[in-house]
């Protein structure tokens, strides 16, 4: 059996992009300070997970690999649920690229409303309560607990 062919490649590719997005985690991050006399600095937590998502990246290509070994068959994409994912990734894309211009509190609502109509589809209020909600919670524990500064809107929040 030919061992290329049996490969799920959205596996592969998904383990890739992961891959490459935990390297430019840690490739930015490395440049900050990773701790500080208080405590973690700002490079800490991103360097962390950075390499996590390399690490679990790297597992998740290396057992669909051994899958496939094992059993000898070929499984099928599931076009569907790729496309949820891709549409996600989209999504988590476009927040990250509002973040500067529309500041945080404003993508991360619009992301979770994203998330909530299209991606599990619920109702717009549903989607206003959770997106409003986990932005507020969000800023919150960042902004007034842990006293981080996140990138604030033109609306200066």
């Amino acid at each position: 059996m030919d061992i290329w062919k049996a490969l799920n490649k959205s596996e592969l590719i998904s383990a890739g992009l992961l891959i490459a997005l935990g390297a430019t985690i840690v490739v930015q991050a490395s440049g900050w300070v990773y701790l500080t006399p208080d405590g973690p600095g700002p490079g800490f937590f991103p360097i962390w997970t950075g390499s996590a998502i390399i690490v679990l990246s790297v597992v998740v290509a290396f057992r669909h690999v051994l899958d496939v070994i094992r059993r000898q068959s070929v499984e099928k994409a599931n076009w569907k649920d790729n496309g949820r994912v891709l549409l996600c990734w989209t999504g988590l894309a476009v927040a990250a690229a509002l973040l500067k211009p529309a500041g945080f509190v404003a993508s991360f609502t619009l992301l979770g409303m994203f998330m909530v109509l299209v991606i599990y589809r619920k109702s717009l209020i549903a989607a206003l309560c959770v997106g409003a909600g986990s932005a507020a919670g969000f800023w919150v524990l960042f902004v007034k607990i842990l006293q981080v500064q996140l990138p604030v809107g033109p609306w200066g929040f």
